[in-house]
């Protein structure tokens, strides 16, 4: 039984590897995580795919790490429009947006279209400020491990 859960994690590990450095295997993984956070649903896995060409990762594991912090994605859109918010009152002495969609009439159509797109950019003012340098953190933590690990276990692939 052991050695078939040792073939079976050589193989995940080759599969996850294939063709990929230990800072392309990092850059995977934070680019994906960090990306997956992006606080418009739905366009997380575009971006995912464009970093993973640009940058010629592992498009498959980027989209798995990508889909695997969607559940977090939704938890974390609330604080970072928040989160932007407070930061554009600090930077800017002003409000970017207050998102209220009470009471709408005829005539508030187009007021609530431009305040849902401000608290858009609030949120990614905010993903900007948080995701940004936890990417790095992310990048020279796993960079270290998959060194690590990587030098340990004798893997070809």
């Amino acid at each position: 039984m052991q050695k078939i859960v040792q073939l079976f994690k050589s193989k995940i590990i080759q599969i996850f590897r294939y063709g990929l450095s230990p800072i392309q295997l990092s850059m995977t993984l934070s680019f994906g995580i960090t990306l997956g956070l992006f606080p418009f649903i739905g366009f997380t896995s575009i971006l995912c795919f464009i970093f993973a060409l640009v940058f010629r990762l592992n498009w498959i594991v980027i989209q798995l790490v990508n889909w695997v912090v969607a559940p977090l994605q939704i938890v974390m859109l609330v604080p970072f429009y928040q989160m932007g918010e407070y930061f554009s009152m600090a930077l800017f002495n002003n409000s970017i947006t207050k998102f209220d969609l009470e009471g709408i009439s005829k005539n508030e159509y187009l007021l609530k279209i431009i305040s849902i797109v401000n608290s858009q950019i609030s949120a990614v003012f905010g993903w900007l400020i948080i995701c940004v340098p936890f990417c790095i953190i992310i990048y020279f933590t796993s960079l270290y491990f998959y060194k690590k690990y990587l030098k340990r276990v004798k893997i070809s692939t």
